[in-house]
């Protein structure tokens, strides 16, 4: 498949009132399904600020709040909304296909790193 056309099985549609939202792993990232009148939107399921799971923090209107230190991200773009924090939390695309909602999420980087010997000048 090509980079950024790469959505996978999220959740079935039905499985997501309006006004409810569901933390989600996909290739290994906590992921946070928001549904609004507006749509469905996913980001990542970490407050940048706290460090912590924004799952269960209320939505509102197009903004999340963090339920432990109170920051507010705009649900569209990440973007805090607030002075809590100027950390953005990331986005994902989403699409509705067939009751379907499929993200287009990246894989979480294995996080190798190769080791370089070091030599003394000597």
């Amino acid at each position: 498949m090509m980079p950024g056309n790469d959505y996978i099985f999220a959740l079935n549609l039905s499985d997501l009132e309006i006004g409810t939202q569901r933390a989600v792993n996909l290739r290994g990232r906590n992921v946070l399904l928001c549904r609004t009148e507006g749509g469905v939107y996913a980001l990542a399921d970490l407050c940048p600020h706290a460090q912590q799971p924004l799952a269960g923090s209320p939505i509102e209107g197009k903004a999340i709040r963090c339920r432990l230190h109170g920051a507010r991200f705009n649900i569209l773009t990440g973007i805090p909304l607030n002075s809590v924090t100027r950390k953005s939390v990331a986005v994902f695309p989403v699409r509705i296909r067939e009751g379907v909602i499929e993200v287009n999420v990246p894989p979480v980087a294995t996080g190798y790193l190769p080791q370089f010997a070091i030599q003394s000048g000597k």
